[in-house]
Formats: C-alpha cells, structure tokens, sequence
C-alpha cells in the first residue's frame, strides 16, 4: 500500500509574532508509524520543500509551496493522501488543499487528523471531500485504517477505532499507552536540512535544532485550551533512556546542537525532570535544549533550576496567563503566583532565560483584569523575567470556551472569516474581543502598553540588556524569544511588501 503525507502550506499573518517556521514533528510521527507498519510511504512538507516562498493572499502570507504546486507533486499511484490539519486558523487553505486533491485523485482514500480535525470533524467533512477524520493520538488508528483499507476497502474503516467517517463516529479510540513503543519520526522523509542549514526551529536559534517529545498530554485542563480535547488529560512521560537514546541517534545522524521540546507540559514530576537531568550528565551529553511552550512552576525549585542549566537548558517558558486570581479560577488555572515568582527568580538566578506567557480578554474579563495581569508584569521583570508574550484570547474549536461560547450563541458560524479570526492571537495590527467590557482597539492599545511597560522596568532595573537585545537584533544571534519574533516579523514584513503575490484560490 502507498500512502503520502501532507504538511499544508503555514497560513499567517503578514504582522504575526509567532515563529511557525518549524519541522512537521506530528505528521513526522505518523509517517514513521506508517512506514514500521510497512506502508510504503511519502511525505510532501509544503514549507520545507520550498521553505523561502511566501505568497501573499487575502487573509496574509502562505508560507511554502502554493496549493496548486503541492497538489502537483502527489505521486499518482498513491492509495491513501493524508493531511495534518494542526492549527484551526489554517482551516480555510487545508479545505482548499483537500478540494484540489480531490479533483485529481477522484478515487484515493483522503483522511486528515490533528488537533482542528479532532475538535471539529463532522465540519471537516462536511465541508471538504474527506473519506474519514484520525481522531486524537493518531499513531494506532492510522495503522489500523491502513491495514483495514487494505483488507476490506472503505467499508473496513467502519470496524476501525478512533475514527469519525461521514456518517459518524467509529469506536472510541484508546490513547496510547506503551508511548516507548511508537516508531521514531521519519525525518529522513523530510527535507530536514533545509531547516537545520537555516537554524529554523521553535525554540530559541542555538544552533541546528530538532524537536522532540518527552512526554505526551497534559493534566490540566484550561479552559482555553483545547488540549484535553486532543491528548485527554493523562500525562505520559518517556523512558528516559529512550529518550536519550533518540537524542543521540539525532545527534549523530544530523549533526544536532540543540532540542527543542513540544511537550504541552514537560515538567510535571520533579523526580522524573531530576532523573533526566542526572542521566545526561552519567552518559556525558552535550548539547542545548528549551522548554519553548511552556511548563509548571511547582517542581523547578533552586535545585532543578541549577540542574537544567548545568544539563544544556537554555530558555525556559512559564505560563501563568493572567495574574488575577479571579481569571486563574474561572480558566481553570491551577497555579500559585507567589511560587512562579520564586520558581522565575531561582530560573534566572541559574540562568536560565525565562519568558512568561500572558492571555487577554478572557469572555468575563474587564479593565481591572487587566490591570492585574500588568501589576503581575511588574513583578515578574522585577524578579529578572527577560521576556512576554501577551496573546489575545480566541476562542479555539474543542475548548471549553469555545463550547460555551457557541452555547452562549457568540459563536454564530464556522465559516471562513471565524478561522481567519482565529489568527490574530498574534497579530500585532489587529484582534478580536469576546470580552464585552473590552474593545477591540482597546485590547490593541493594552497588549501594546503593557509590553512596553514589562520591557521599560525590566530595562530600567537592567539597562544592559537592552543593548544586548539591539546587539543581537542586527548581528542574528538571539538569546530570547522576543529577539528571534522580532527579527522574523521584520523578515515577513520585508518579504510582504515588497514582493506581492496573489495565489491561486482553489
């Protein structure tokens, strides 16, 4: 059986100051689940096959190949196409993607999985030429899919776990829980190099960096977030061995300096991240490594900290979203803010460049919401925090936010302009408000005063590192994330206006 993988081209806006440029790591894993189940297997990454091609279209930048030059290189004798469709924002240009598939293959088996295909599949495929949605961990059900395919044609999906098929869902599908036991990524499927050679990853630039998993789901549940939705809230760590065994084989067959883990939550257990840390220093490893994402605060204590910079820990993310305690409780955000600032002061004490991750205009939040979350600020550049994010909420398919606000009737249609919307989270220029005590405009004018206001006490109280950051600004060697954000949105906004281009709509 032949199967090829897709990784869309990344929809953005022209003004986002998030980094998307980044290894495919999900669909990298099912296309080596695939190829262990002995599918014969190819992989068309979008970005990576054209990774210095941004179009401009009505809604922002398509970065990587266009729709119609991917659709182009599907190989004609494949049996199944599969799509990861990861991020909801990038619905419009996947169902685009799936439509023109569609015309040239009118027979293939189309499937599509990620995280927006988990949290909305009956749209999925009611809006696009879909045979059937992976739902959730898509490693087993894949495999399953494949050999039911195989066997019985598409009327075999229908015995297959964990699927959703136009008309409804199959069995409900298990997580996986021997997670050591799932098949490397295929990396060798990808045009790695062309990342690794351009130093593009989502961490900080420390040199030629892959991602990695630790550890898979995450046992909170936010109310934002639509995690639970996808991964449950059982948290499963990997042998540590294991994992240090796939560092090293990543090390040497690629020439690897640094790791950046996409774990949603890395650091749970204290002794599981103290054991990491000492089997690195036993084997002699020597490499950087970043916590880009985000993790708790309860187990990184003075000695942890010192352990993760000892060990190759570089930057670390903190995500305290909010610093009123009533916005903590109604998102369900179980975290103590005295305990962050001193996990945050112990962090920077040894080391560690630290960012803190922040939320606007939750749907119950009004100005002294706000002004909470800048007194938290305050604090946070007090205790050394180098940098913030300050995002906007959206409401996210398959969060509870999201249900509640389609209850409530604030989320009217899924339609193309509602996806688009999705985006401006990290749009400098523009936002959306589901806060009715806060505006549009004024949530733009508070994001953008409350990170002036972190960075003029941070530097204030540490004046060389505003110099540092200008430094590292012109010369492209970063240590932050505020610094690598803000040389790619310089980079896209050059790229933008000065090379228009209209795409193809399909």
């Amino acid at each position: 059986m032949k199967a090829t993988i897709i990784r869309p081209p990344v929809m953005m806006p022209a003004f986002n100051m998030a980094y998307n440029i980044v290894p495919p790591l999900g669909p990298a894993y099912i296309a080596g689940a695939l190829r262990a189940e002995g599918v014969d297997v190819t992989f068309l990454d979008a970005v990576g096959l054209s990774i210095e091609q941004y179009t401009t279209v009505e809604h922002g930048i398509l970065h990587g190949l266009t729709l119609e030059q991917l659709v182009a290189k599907i190989p004609e004798d494949a049996d199944m196409i599969g799509v990861a469709i990861q991020f909801s924002y990038e619905w419009p240009t996947a169902r685009d993607l799936l439509k023109l598939i569609r015309a040239r293959f009118p027979e293939v088996l189309l499937i599509a999985g990620g995280e927006h295909a988990t949290a909305v599949p009956e749209l999925c495929l009611h809006d696009s030429p879909l045979d059937a949605v992976v739902l959730g961990e898509g490693e087993e059900s894949v495999c399953e899919l494949a050999r039911a395919y195989k066997k019985e044609g598409i009327e075999g999906l229908k015995q297959v776990a964990g699927l959703h098929l136009k008309d409804g869902p199959t069995a409900h599908g298990e997580r996986i829980r021997e997670i050591d036991k799932i098949p490397r990524p295929a990396w060798d499927l990808i045009p790695i190099e062309e990342y690794l050679s351009r130093r593009y990853g989502f961490g900080v630039d420390r040199g030629r960096s892959m991602p990695v998993l630790a550890s898979r789901g995450c046992p909170y549940q936010c109310t934002f977030c639509s995690n639970p939705f996808m991964w449950t809230t059982r948290w499963i760590a990997r042998d540590i061995d294991d994992l240090l065994n796939e560092l090293a084989t990543l090390q040497k067959t690629y020439d690897i300096s640094n790791f950046d883990f996409y774990d949603l939550t890395v650091i749970v257990k204290r002794q599981w991240i103290v054991d990491f840390c000492r089997a690195i220093e036993s084997r002699g490893m020597k490499f950087t490594w970043q916590l880009p994402s985000g993790t708790r605060s309860e187990a990184i204590d003075p000695e942890v900290s010192g352990l993760l910079y000892k060990t190759g820990c570089r930057n670390i993310s903190y995500a305290p979203e909010s610093g009123s305690e009533e916005s903590l409780t109604k998102i369900k955000k179980k975290v103590s803010m005295p305990m962050m600032l001193r996990s945050m002061r112990g962090a920077v004490l040894s080391g560690l460049n630290t960012k803190a991750n922040f939320i606007f205009g939750f749907p119950h939040e009004n100005w002294s919401h706000i002004r909470a979350d800048v007194w938290l600020m305050v604090k946070m550049a007090v205790v050394g925090v180098h940098d913030i994010s300050i995002w906007t909420f959206v409401p996210y398919p398959g969060s509870e936010l999201f249900f509640q606000l389609k209850k409530e009737g604030k989320i009217k249609e899924l339609d193309d302009e509602y996806f688009y919307g999705l985006a401006a989270y990290s749009d400098i220029t523009k936002t959306h408000s589901f806060a009715p005590a806060l505006s549009k405009t004024g949530m733009l004018w508070a994001r953008g005063i409350a990170i002036l206001f972190f960075y003029a006490v941070s530097w204030t109280i540490r004046p060389w590192r505003l110099l540092r950051m200008i430094w590292n600004f012109a010369s492209g060697h970063f240590e932050s994330r505020s610094e690598q954000a803000l040389r790619g949105l310089f980079d896209r906004g050059y790229k933008w206006l000065s090379k228009p281009t209209l795409a193809t709509k399909a």
